[in-house]
């Protein structure tokens, strides 16, 4: 069983006997729907559950089939004009916007959205003490950058943000290539590596496979592993 908690409200995946996959959605408290408690007020507050239930399934699809497509590395960095504003890009070189983007990540599945708050307390969850006082102020800076880009976008004329579904899917495999990828890879070929284990998970086979090649194209290269 999956259970994702927003206040009140519960999302909730599991699997009936393998077969059936049930997804709902769990109202503890109706006055966080913002749709008055009375009975007359039923049709509403289910089409309203029935939306944010949609949009978790989206959010949860566009994570699931994650790509980063040619040259979004470059696109993303690359800074962008909104109107006659100009807006740095995204350098996911810096830790601090890796945090950033895991939180936004993070917050895509809120059912009302998230606000610069909302992101500024999910930074400091993420970042830990290792991070600088990061406020209000530095959230809606990084956000405004994330949405230069698209990836994020505002709630009609509130002061609420979600995340698009192209946008769920460029962050998420960006942290999946970075995280899962690249830093086990690197970590494997500079690691001295021991007696081998009896049994070999296959992802942990995979990441042998490329360290022989990885090996192969620095000897190619011309480069030395420390």
């Amino acid at each position: 069983m999956f259970k994702i908690h927003f206040g009140k409200l519960t999302l909730k995946i599991d699997d009936k006997g393998d077969r059936v996959l049930r997804v709902e959605i769990v109202a503890h408290n109706v006055k966080d729907l913002r749709c008055g408690a009375l009975l007359d007020k039923l049709p509403r507050l289910l089409q309203t559950m029935e939306q944010y239930l949609n949009n978790f399934l989206n959010i949860v699809r566009a994570a699931h089939v994650s790509f980063l497509d040619e040259g979004t590395f470059d696109t993303l960095a690359a800074p962008t004009l909104r109107g006659t504003q100009r807006r740095a890009g995204i350098d996911l070189n810096k830790a601090r916007m890796r945090q950033v983007v895991a939180a936004v990540v993070a917050l895509a599945p809120k059912p009302a959205g998230f606000s610069v708050s909302d992101l500024a307390r999910k930074v400091s969850e993420i970042a830990g003490p290792e991070l600088p006082a990061y406020s209000s102020r530095h959230a809606a800076y990084d956000l405004s950058k994330i949405r230069g880009k698209g990836l994020v976008e505002r709630i009609g004329k509130s002061r609420r943000y979600s995340t698009t579904p192209d946008g769920v899917a460029t962050l998420t495999a960006y942290s999946i290539l970075r995280d899962q990828v690249i830093k086990p890879l690197i970590a494997g070929v500079i690691r001295r590596q021991g007696r081998p284990p009896k049994f070999i998970h296959p992802l942990d086979q995979h990441y042998q496979n490329l360290r022989v090649e990885l090996y192969k194209t620095f000897d190619t290269l011309g480069l030395a592993v420390a």
